[in-house]
């Protein structure tokens, strides 16, 4: 790190040290997982619980390699909980309105509570940043009424702030491109059922396989958009990758694919 970012991290390490024992509400990117890492630089593995949300709304490989791949960037005495959740007992959340992500988050959040109190932990803590409260996030409202406190706004991080950092840490997330639950891929007002989410996962996998990490695959009647990183897009022009892939939407059932020339950044 350089000097500037080195101060900024012993400002975050000063700040967590306030605590007693904290729980980290951690999704298993790049922010989060820097969090969780400093608490545990910070307090030591005993007095940080991470939490993670274990719903259908995220991909089968992230519910099943989640601890795996903690335990790997935080070390084996890291303490790990699953906590199950269903947004889909919430009819409010199924019908896919704008506040969908402030009524997920505030029922996740809700759920990680209760695990913390039966713990005898009072704060939870999430890896918000000073980028995402410039975004339109209907989720950060729910933060603020529960009382979950952003270390890495009270610090001042930035993303590629968080990026660097965790790179210098050696944590293997620092390049993972941002990602977010399979439910945002959905038209807003369009109901959220499960069978679409998993089809959103199955598209997305067919892309991953072919070496567009991070992708975005938005399905909208017979049409489907798809977003890759911007570095990939020279790639996807290619004839025989075009090719492959208009072949697998269409095969899918979609008569028209349709690609964001924009790209994504990480």
């Amino acid at each position: 790190m350089d000097k500037q970012l080195t101060r900024k991290y012993d400002d975050l390490i000063d700040y967590l040290n306030g605590f007693q024992k904290v729980g980290v509400a951690c999704s298993g990117g790049v922010d989060s997982t820097f969090l969780a890492h400093a608490c545990v630089h910070a307090l030591g593995p005993e007095k940080v619980i991470i939490l993670f949300g274990d719903s259908k709304l995220q991909s089968s490989e992230l519910r099943r390699s989640i601890e795996e791949r903690l335990v790997s960037e935080l070390g084996k005495a890291v303490q790990v909980k699953k906590v199950a959740v269903d947004p889909f007992s919430h009819a409010s959340f199924v019908k896919n309105r704008k506040d969908r992500c402030y009524i997920c988050k505030k029922h996740v959040y809700l759920e990680f509570l209760e695990v913390l109190t039966s713990l005898e932990v009072d704060v939870l803590l999430d890896g918000t940043n000073c980028d995402d409260l410039q975004d339109d996030r209907p989720g950060l409202k729910a933060l603020e009424e529960l009382g979950i406190v952003s270390p890495l706004v009270k610090t001042g991080f930035h993303k590629e702030e968080i990026r660097r950092a965790a790179q210098s840490l050696g944590l293997r997330c620092a390049d993972l491109p941002s990602n977010s639950c399979l439910a945002t891929r959905i038209e807003t007002n369009s109901e959220i059922d499960e069978e679409l989410l998993r089809s959103i996962e199955a598209m997305e996998g067919f892309l991953h396989r072919c070496g567009y990490h991070g992708c975005r695959v938005r399905p909208r009647g017979s049409k489907v958009f798809v977003e890759i990183l911007s570095g990939d897009i020279g790639r996807i022009a290619e004839p025989s990758e075009r090719k492959k892939i208009i072949t697998y939407f269409q095969e899918y059932g979609y008569d028209v694919v349709l690609l964001d020339l924009q790209g994504r950044r990480r």
